[in-house]
């Protein structure tokens, strides 16, 4: 079996739902370098060789997460994303969408985890302690990350701190569109980056927007919100939070509308301010 060495920490059959595939291009913006640019293809964009890779044993081991990110959501990512599309069209169908909407939570859970970034910030911190001792840092050689939590493990630590949680679905029915981070989507913490995971959002597709908020957050019933209005209010600072949420790039399916959000984000100083408590749907008393 041919072990891949290039691995996504935005999965594939997620980027895709933000590919143009009449154009043949996905359009980028990098925060870093403030540049815009296209790729045609989902392949090589938000990925990097053995950035899954871990030590099992004394073994080198490329399959293992890539395994999980699989069995997690990616096999029936299409199956997820069909049933919420599902539910938006039929509300009586609540409780077969709601374990989609779980599986697709999870998603949203790991993916400031598996972004490259995070590991190198996590791996740095882990060895501190054994800089300050012996003044020096020895990472494994055999590694570009340490990779000692494996994804399921954290998805289910932060399912279960944030359970039970109740779900808005933000569909667009309108030329605008949603963006995908470098970090599959944003997470709302108690106290900024610290603190019990209050609410996450996650782009599905260009056109479907997921937000979990946990009961910490008030009693919401799960509902739906039809955005039928170019240049939404709504869509927008959902957007912002997911721009601002990424370490380095953002994809979408539209170049124009891409390059607007960014600009208007620029103009309104909304670079690196988060929204995150959006209003959808009213605290049931």
């Amino acid at each position: 079996m041919q072990e891949h060495v290039n691995h996504h920490y935005v999965s594939e059959c997620h980027l895709k739902e933000f590919f143009n595939s009449e154009e043949g291009q996905i359009y980028l913006f990098d925060k870093q370098l403030n540049n815009f640019y296209q790729k045609p293809g989902t392949k090589k964009i938000f990925s990097e060789k053995d950035l899954n890779t871990k030590l099992l044993g004394d073994k080198v081991d490329r399959q293992s997460m890539e395994i999980e990110l699989q069995v997690l959501f990616e096999d029936d990512f299409a199956k997820h994303l069909a049933a919420v599309m599902q539910f938006h069209v039929d509300h009586n169908a609540i409780e077969k969408v709601y374990e989609d909407m779980n599986y697709l939570a999870l998603m949203a859970l790991v993916g400031e985890y598996r972004n490259p970034a995070y590991k190198s910030r996590l791996d740095q911190a882990m060895d501190s302690p054994k800089i300050h001792v012996t003044g020096a840092n020895e990472p494994d050689p055999k590694l570009k990350y340490q990779n000692t939590k494996g994804y399921l493990d954290v998805a289910h630590i932060l399912l279960k701190d944030m359970d039970p949680i109740t779900f808005a679905i933000v569909s667009i029915n309108s030329n605008d569109h949603f963006i995908v981070p470098d970090t599959s989507g944003f997470l709302a913490r108690q106290n900024l980056d610290i603190g019990h995971v209050m609410q996450f959002g996650l782009p599905i597709s260009d056109k479907l927007f997921l937000l979990g908020r946990s009961t910490r957050m008030g009693k919401y019933p799960t509902t739906s919100v039809t955005i039928d209005h170019e240049e939404s209010e709504i869509v927008f600072r959902i957007n912002s939070d997911l721009v601002n949420y990424a370490y380095k790039t953002v994809a979408c399916k539209d170049k124009v509308f891409l390059k607007k959000t960014i600009n208007k984000m620029q103009q309104r100083g909304f670079i690196g301010q988060y929204f995150q408590e959006f209003t959808i749907g009213q605290p049931s008393r």
